[in-house]
């Protein structure tokens, strides 16, 4: 996705938003570039509490 996104869609930016405790997701996405941008607080419910989530994003030169 990312190969089309820069190589034939032309995009600028590519954002995503991954649950904080999901560090192996972290890590991953940061190798393909993306930087932490900000906190989204209580993002979404999952199994039976509130969790945040951080919001990261790709920009292209």
């Amino acid at each position: 996705m990312i190969d089309a996104a820069d190589n034939w869609l032309g995009f600028k930016r590519l954002e995503l938003a991954v649950y904080t405790d999901n560090a192996p997701a972290i890590r991953l996405y940061e190798k393909f570039g993306f930087e932490r941008e900000g906190i989204r607080r209580s993002y979404a419910f999952k199994a039976g509490t509130y969790v945040d989530a951080l919001g990261m994003a790709r920009l292209r030169c």
